[in-house]
């Protein structure tokens, strides 16, 4: 018997969000933006490493991010 793999997309569920992913402005976005946006949604790498992939600023980074409405990924130890 083969298993189903519970493969989520991103570290958060969308339709729990209280505003919606702006999808519109995310698009207009240049490629590298966006993978290290999408490389940050799913977990894989911190807000610090996707701004370096980017080429941009921590803080030119967390705008385009707000602006777009992704949520912060805040880490506990």
């Amino acid at each position: 018997m083969v298993q189903k793999v519970n493969y989520k997309k991103y570290w958060f569920e969308e339709e729990d969000l209280l505003k919606p992913i702006d999808w519109d402005y995310f698009n207009l976005l240049s490629e590298r933006i966006k993978d290290a946006l999408e490389l940050y949604m799913r977990g894989g790498i911190s807000i610090g490493k996707s701004a370096e992939i980017a080429g941009l600023s921590y803080v030119e980074f967390d705008r385009i991010r707000g602006k777009s409405r992704i949520p912060i990924r805040i880490l506990i130890d």
